[in-house]
């Protein structure tokens, strides 16, 4: 849980759970690999009398990184990380009003005001195996998050979330929670910042710029 542990450097913002989906980071992986290859492959043909070749694989290492590599959801002691493609917000738990999961992960302040993730989509329930359901019995259904009973002829068949989605994610930050109210119960010293902060990411915008800067060359050599 957030609450159990801290960093190396005693820093109660250091991430201690990190969010992707697959179906973004696989793609952004695969890309990359494929932008190292076209590197490797001008580098061995050309070697480096023609440098501006190397700039669009460069520019394409840059915006997948932007696009499916960086945006994620954190989960910190000090509350909740949202890292899309240029901006971050960061929540501290009692900032965090209502969690809404139908098309993607979206947080809600205590004003109303919704944030979305552009890493943290809705998914498919997948099905739980029916010869697992059977060895663990009801207790299955009380291992989240589950969505309970599908066949009404077999209780212990039940739709599972897929680890990543929006209600997984969502499960895990109405764990997280239920962890500081018990935390902050215990020891004030957990208590956490209470305001949403919105910032430019400058890591994303930098990349960005750099990867115009890079087609604008190759463009213009």
């Amino acid at each position: 849980m957030p609450f159990n542990l801290r960093g190396r450097d005693g820093s109660a913002s250091a991430p201690r759970r990190t969010y992707r989906q697959p179906a973004m980071l696989v793609p952004g992986v695969v890309l990359s690999l494929i932008c190292v290859g076209f590197i490797i492959l001008i580098a061995v043909e050309n070697g480096f009398d023609h440098p501006q070749e190397f700039l669009w694989p460069i520019a394409g290492l840059l915006v997948i990184w932007i696009i499916f590599v960086r945006p994620c959801v954190q989960l910190t002691q000090a509350g909740v990380v949202m890292r899309n493609l240029v901006r971050d917000v960061r929540f501290g738990w009692p900032a965090i009003d209502l969690i809404e999961q139908r098309w993607n992960l979206k947080i809600f302040d205590e004003n109303g005001k919704g944030y979305g993730s552009w890493a943290i989509t809705s998914q498919r329930p997948k099905r739980a195996a029916r010869t697992s359901a059977i060895k663990s019995g009801p207790s299955l259904l009380r291992m989240g998050p589950g969505l309970g009973p599908i066949d009404e002829n077999n209780p212990n068949s039940v739709m599972k979330v897929r680890s990543g989605s929006a209600a997984a994610v969502a499960g895990a930050i109405r764990d997280g929670q239920l962890d500081y109210a018990s935390a902050t119960a215990r020891d004030a010293a957990y208590i956490a910042n209470d305001e949403v902060v919105a910032a430019p990411a400058w890591p994303a915008i930098i990349a960005l710029l750099a990867a115009v800067v890079c087609v604008v060359v190759a463009v213009a050599a």
